[in-house]
């Protein structure tokens, strides 16, 4: 199930339900079906910036290349800006209580509830009066959420990616996370396929991932190589001088 609009002259997928499913073989997170629903959103307005917040730390994400300690605290404020400015964000839900079986079987000292009742809409990029109010529930609540059909406001974000471009020439990949106890289900390949299919569609195919020497063997099996000029991405770290 999709919805499509146009980017340019090309129909993309902008909001989609999909399934995926784990190999026999991944004992993981045996608490999990071996298919489970998704839904796909390559809208701004779809992410909650607390529940990204929060996927940054479950991931071991660190927005700071410059530190050698992941940093577990966001700055939201920077984190609000730079998904602002981001050309294209991807977001990946599913259902609630299959983020929560899933956490409390593979890591008993997790925090279960990603989601905190607490949180204010001013953290959202979007604020809307409907988002998340479902996610703070008696027992009977969570039979009406399970009967709910999956979207971002019914689901919990456990994947995403983005990336920058200078609209011409070239483009960045960045922050490709999904949630542990849901990693080896192709999430991951879903993700970074929309990001290069969204920009290829406006023409820019000089894409390259910053990503951390673990990752490479992913991102080589998404299609990208090392650099044919040979180039390496390289940090600024001297403190600049008066």
């Amino acid at each position: 199930m999709g919805f499509a609009v146009c980017v340019g002259n090309s129909p993309l997928v902008s909001m989609e339900l999909r399934w995926v499913r784990r190999s026999k073989c991944d004992n993981a997170a045996s608490a999990l079906p071996r298919s489970i629903p998704i839904y796909i959103s390559t809208l701004k307005k779809d992410i909650d910036l607390e529940e990204l917040r929060h996927l940054y730390s479950h991931c071991n994400h660190s927005c700071n290349r410059l530190s050698s300690i992941v940093e577990k605290t966001v700055d939201m404020k920077k984190l609000r800006t730079a998904i602002s400015r981001s050309d294209v964000v991807v977001s990946v839900f599913c259902k609630q209580g299959l983020v929560e079986e899933s956490t409390r079987e593979n890591d008993d000292d997790a925090e279960v509830v990603l989601y905190s009742g607490e949180e204010s809409l001013s953290s959202s990029l979007f604020p809307s009066n409907f988002r998340k109010q479902n996610k703070d529930e008696s027992s009977l609540g969570d039979l009406f959420q399970d009967v709910l059909p999956l979207s971002p406001s019914t689901g919990q974000l456990v994947g995403f990616g983005r990336a920058y471009s200078d609209h011409g020439l070239t483009a960045s990949v960045h922050d490709l996370m999904v949630l542990p106890s849901l990693q080896q289900m192709g999430i991951g390949k879903l993700i970074v396929n929309r990001i290069i299919r969204l920009l290829t569609s406006r023409d820019i195919y000089d894409i390259a991932a910053l990503c951390f020497e673990h990752e490479r063997p992913f991102f080589r099996a998404c299609g990208f190589a090392d650099d044919r000029m040979g180039s390496t991405t390289m940090m600024f770290t001297n403190s600049l001088e008066a």
